[in-house]
């Protein structure tokens, strides 16, 4: 829902002119670092927030794009079947391996924090 959230609040800003949809990407993949750090939290299994992740980016791929693409700034004049199923695949894996970092990140968090209760 989050990742959704932003995209159709991005292409909202974008059509009255406040930005380039294109310039939310970093916006995104921070969104995924976090969720595979909530992911983590809640989940404690490296598995399960890489299916997290990769469900994510899916979901965004498809239901985030068409919110976009009927919104307009998803609109590509050019798109045919073999580009959509790049950026399909390719949203997928990114949203699969940022969900890692973040998961990374959260063990990274919760190591500091439980040695410094040695």
């Amino acid at each position: 829902m989050l990742i959704l959230a932003c995209d159709t609040a991005g292409a909202w800003l974008a059509q009255r002119g406040t930005i380039a949809y294109r310039n939310l990407w970093p916006v995104q993949f921070g969104l995924y670092v976090a969720i595979g750090f909530v992911a983590m939290l809640a989940l404690l299994d490296l598995r399960w927030v890489e299916a997290v992740g990769a469900i994510t980016g899916l979901v965004e791929a498809t239901l985030g794009w068409w919110i976009t693409w009927r919104m307009g700034p998803g609109r590509l004049p050019d798109a045919n079947g073999v580009s959509i199923g790049i950026v399909i695949l390719s949203m997928t894996a990114f949203g699969f391996g940022f969900a890692i970092v973040g998961a990374l990140i959260f063990n990274v968090a919760a190591r500091a924090l439980l040695s410094g209760h040695g």
